[in-house]
């Protein structure tokens, strides 16, 4: 069975296929789509297991869909025909927002630096545009086709976690000294330590800060190669 994110990358190859084959009548582009639907479906239930690459190989074997509706509509690029004009920053066009190479780092940058530059700001108002942040942030990465659901749960979490702890960790592991006594009685001070110990608290930092940079790492690596993705050129909304 396929996964929905290899359910997508077969979807928008044929939406952009689809696309390429405007010039033909809709009965006849319908039936194109169909074909090639069935070519794919034929393709990768031979294989025992079906990767990601294996839905990539038989993309990349089908070849570009512009070329498939090149030769279907008798348009060799030069008439000024679908396939002439449909490339390059054309084709960039139709990437839906969210699908876009620049999502992966806007999602990094809101959870994960915009914390650290706006609660510098806080005496600017930075501290007030934090909330906000974090929010897009979250809206984005859950929005995006561009990671898995485990991805995005630990992008949410993860991603500002190391911030959150920082923050924390300013008022809990300081300590406060409480006097008591008046006039007639001796004062008597005591000291009162954060609920957490500096000992403990660094040692909780280290392991949120590892985990957070190996989020960085998956968050920003693997949204950016899908964004590259071939046959990514549009989402059809599957």
């Amino acid at each position: 069975m396929l996964t929905a994110t290899q359910h997508q990358r077969i979807d928008r190859y044929l939406a952009e296929l689809a696309g390429a084959l405007g010039a033909l009548p809709a009965s006849e582009r319908d039936d194109l789509v169909t074909g090639v639907r069935e070519h794919i479906q034929a393709a990768l239930a031979d294989l025992p297991e079906r990767t990601d690459a294996d839905v990539d190989e038989v993309l990349r074997a089908l070849g570009d869909p512009l070329t498939i509706a090149a030769e279907a509509t008798g348009d060799d690029g030069d008439s000024g025909g679908p396939a002439a004009v449909a490339t390059g920053d054309d084709r960039r066009r139709d990437v839906p927002m969210l699908q876009r190479d620049w999502v992966p780092g806007l999602v990094v940058a809101t959870l994960m630096a915009a914390p650290l530059v706006l609660t510098a700001l806080a005496g600017f108002g930075g501290i007030f545009l934090l909330p906000v942040a974090t929010v897009a942030g979250w809206t984005v990465l859950w929005m995006s086709p561009l990671w898995t659901p485990t991805e995005k749960l630990l992008g949410t979490f993860l991603l500002p976690g190391l911030n959150v702890l920082l923050f924390l960790g300013l008022f809990h592991t300081s300590s406060s000294e409480m006097c008591t006594g008046g006039s007639d009685t001796p004062t008597t001070c005591t000291t009162e330590g954060g609920w957490l110990t500096p000992a403990v608290f660094w040692a909780i930092l280290l392991v949120v800060a590892a985990a957070s940079v190996a989020t960085i790492v998956v968050v920003y690596r693997n949204g950016r190669r899908r964004a590259a993705e071939p046959a990514q050129s549009f989402s059809t909304g599957a």
